[in-house]
């Protein structure tokens, strides 16, 4: 039954306009820049006919207005009488250099007809309209310049994060595929029969609900998540291609990669999410020395909080032994220190301890900062959920999709034990046991 929903569920449209979007990107990488030039060149074409309905000889205010109006498309002007006087030009040179450079000495390539031309420059082309245009009984040398900048960099950066937002909805769908599938092996292990079917149809329906409900949510944090990126390099690719060089490019591909590699972070935790869900319940369980890994864990993050200036103080009981699985472990611990990192400023205190307490091993993580809003001590558990005392400007660099205490509470009560966070005089603990 379930293999059978699942091939049904792989046949829907939505799995089939993934597929499509991925060809449609393909085929974006491959024919935006020829496209795009040849969109360019519709445009001089244009500004050329707009010239030829002019009267040269007499330019207005109006006639200037209608070529200024292609500023936006970056579209610069030059034209001269047959005497080679200036008549109009949006350039700031000096107009006799101008003359020289773009008419006297490529004099052979004007002609009644507009001559088009493309040359390649390394990172940037250039498309040039060359004509001899006759009004009012005179011959006017008539160029147009465009440049495009950057359009293979900005087409490259706007595929690879087009695909990105392709995949991450891949992966919603596929968690989506699991997620129904194991509701389908749960109702068909709840069957009873007949005479008790009221009250089990009605415990199946509710729980079928709640994993609806949970569905819905978890793609909505998902689609809310990934807005704020998509929106900031959309913003940043629209104003390479209509700025040009008189911006800080570099300062607008530094913020693309910068949002790229948040949405890569979202993809990844996605990713362990899914690997959880698959493995958590056949992972291997051995003995594990935590007093080893967690002084393993300490040495190894000495160097990034000596680097941020944060006081580190650990107390580590010896011998700690708890059955476990260290890899799923060192990933809860690290999200506690990691989460406690974010929210602990320069020259202020964390405290890592690791202490027996009855039949359990007891591991603290404190840090001196804000505390967490009473109202947010129990949902800063949930998916997506980020606290109140967020602040991604003094997060140390790091941003926060608010999926690293989820994975924590799924690891832990894996393992049978408990986690949470208690508010302090000067700061905020993490616990877990085991």
């Amino acid at each position: 039954m379930r293999n059978s929903e699942e091939q049904k569920l792989r046949k829907n449209p939505a799995f089939l306009l993934l597929i499509s979007a991925l060809l449609v990107i393909l085929l974006y990488a491959f024919l935006a820049y020829p496209i795009y030039t040849r969109m360019k060149m519709q445009v001089l074409k244009r500004a050329y006919k707009e010239v030829s309905a002019m009267n040269l000889a007499v330019m207005d205010e109006e006639e200037t207005e209608i070529l200024q109006s292609f500023y936006a498309d970056k579209l610069e002007f030059l034209i001269t009488d047959e005497d080679f006087a200036l008549v109009y030009t949006n350039k700031s040179q000096p107009p006799e250099q101008q003359i020289e450079r773009y008419v006297k000495s490529h004099i052979e390539e004007y002609g009644p007809e507009p001559a088009l031309s493309v040359r390649e420059y390394g990172s940037f082309c250039v498309i040039r309209l060359r004509a001899l245009l006759e009004s009012q009984g005179k011959q006017y040398y008539v160029f147009i310049r465009c440049e495009i900048h950057q359009a293979h960099e900005i087409i490259g950066y706007t595929t690879g994060y087009l695909i990105l937002a392709v995949l991450l909805l891949a992966g919603v769908w596929y968690l989506f595929l699991e997620k129904r599938g194991r509701r389908l092996a749960f109702a068909d292990a709840g069957e009873t029969p007949q005479n008790a079917a009221g009250e089990q149809d009605g415990n199946n329906a509710g729980v079928q609900h709640s994993i609806d409900e949970a569905e819905k949510e978890f793609v909505a944090n998902i689609s809310h998540e990934l807005k704020t990126p998509l929106a900031v390099i959309s913003g940043q690719v629209e104003m390479l291609q209509y700025m040009g060089s008189e911006i800080d490019r570099d300062y607008y591909f530094s913020s693309i990669r910068e949002e790229i590699d948040k949405m890569t972070e979202l993809v990844g935790n996605l990713l362990d999410i899914t690997i959880m869900d698959h493995h958590m319940e056949k992972m291997e369980m051995s003995e594990v020395n935590l007093s080893d890994m967690m002084e393993y864990m300490v040495l190894k993050y000495d160097a990034l909080f000596k680097k941020n200036r944060i006081k580190l103080q650990s107390s580590l009981e010896k011998d700690c032994i708890v059955r476990a699985n260290r890899m799923y472990l060192e990933q809860a611990v690290n999200n506690y220190m990691m989460n406690a990192f974010q929210h602990t400023a320069q020259g202020k205190c964390m405290r890592i301890r690791l202490l027996r307490r009855d039949d359990a091993a007891r591991i603290e993580i404190y840090n001196e900062g804000p505390q967490i809003p009473p109202e947010d001590l129990q949902r800063i558990w949930q998916s997506f959920y980020k606290s109140g005392r967020e602040n991604p400007e003094k997060n140390n660099g790091l941003s926060n999709a608010g999926l690293g205490l989820y994975m924590v509470k799924k690891i832990v009560e894996q393992h049978g034990g408990r986690c949470g966070a208690e508010n302090c005089e000067k700061g905020v603990l993490f616990w877990m046991e085991l």
